[in-house]
């Protein structure tokens, strides 16, 4: 578990840097990363690390695969295309 901690860890800076936020969950199995926006904490998602055949990969709530261990940057758009429209507030039209 201590390789997927790290990964999640890896992954929760980055996007507590992109101004999300992310609590770990590492007392749970598999270790997972709570992730949610200051503007909407109701709406969010819940990251864990899967072993796939070709690789390990970040796994959404839903079972989509976000991106591959490495691809950080990747798994941070993933959580910005897929939530982001849902938790920031939208410009007055």
């Amino acid at each position: 578990m201590t390789g997927d901690v790290e990964l999640l860890e890896a992954l929760r800076g980055a996007l507590m840097a992109e101004g999300w936020c992310a609590v770990p969950r590492y007392h749970e199995v598999p270790g997972r990363l709570r992730v949610w926006h200051p503007s909407n904490p109701v709406v969010g998602e819940t990251v864990n690390v899967a072993c796939e055949r070709d690789g390990l990969w970040f796994r959404s709530s839903t079972g989509a695969l976000m991106a591959r261990r490495h691809d950080i940057p990747g798994a941070v758009a993933y959580v910005e295309r897929e939530l982001g429209a849902l938790v920031r507030p939208h410009a007055p039209v």
